[in-house]
């Protein structure tokens, strides 16, 4: 199938690109399709992992918290004690 550019943006970005790379438009064309294809890829494993996340919160985590914890903002010594700051430790 042939492929016929129309767009003046896109002959001189592919001019640029093949300037910079010394490949072959097609190629040039070719590696930048791949590489988007890949990003997006990738924005959709993101995605479900955030979902899957999410799932495991609302299933396993937030039903065993006890109610009056539930959406509690931790004070900056709660936080400092989980993360292991404070004078007391050496």
């Amino acid at each position: 199938m042939a492929l016929r550019i129309k767009s003046p943006e896109v002959e001189k970005l592919v001019d640029e690109l093949t300037a910079m790379t010394g490949e072959s438009k097609t190629e040039a064309i070719r590696r930048a399709l791949i590489e988007r294809r890949e990003r997006l890829s990738l924005q959709h494993v993101r995605h479900e992992r955030g979902r899957d996340f999410l799932r495991y919160l609302e299933e396993e985590v937030w039903p065993k918290t006890p109610p009056d914890e539930l959406g509690r903002c931790l004070s900056r010594e709660e936080e400092d004690e989980l993360l292991g700051y404070g004078d007391d430790l050496a």
